[in-house]
């Protein structure tokens, strides 16, 4: 059964391949634009017999700097778009067994545009995904 650390690090493998993203496998405590961290939002135990599976949900957060109104936008465009050499999605189930740490992988839903931060200088999406382990 793999690990949650396991887990985040894969996810993070995976969306290292876009260019110019910090990817951090954990939360960010002054996240640092564009970046991505990864954070656990439930996991379901015992899906088969004798702890044979457990479907986890991790959310994929990805944040863009607001300096620039419109080039903000843009860029987060690119990271919602359903595929792309830069689609969130895409990046994420280019290696659907995190190298073999888990069964399969597939993104379920994103969240579409949200402000992130006291002043709002951040706007960013989410992406879920769930992780058969």
């Amino acid at each position: 059964m793999a690990s949650i650390a396991s887990i985040r690090a894969g996810l993070a493998a995976n969306l290292g391949a876009i260019d110019g993203l910090q990817v951090s496998a954990y939360a960010l405590a002054n996240p640092t634009p564009p970046c991505v961290e990864i954070v656990p939002a439930s996991v379901d135990y015992d899906q088969a017999l004798q702890r044979g599976m457990d479907t986890v949900r991790m959310t994929v957060r990805v944040f863009v700097g607001m300096a620039q109104d419109i080039g903000a936008q843009k860029q987060l465009d690119q990271f919602l778009d359903g595929s792309g050499s830069v689609s969130i999605k895409t990046v994420i189930e280019s290696d659907p067994t995190l190298a073999g740490a888990v069964s399969d992988l597939r993104v379920v839903t994103t969240s579409g545009y949200r402000v992130y931060g006291d002043s709002g200088r951040l706007l960013g999406a989410e992406w879920d995904v769930e992780i058969i382990t």
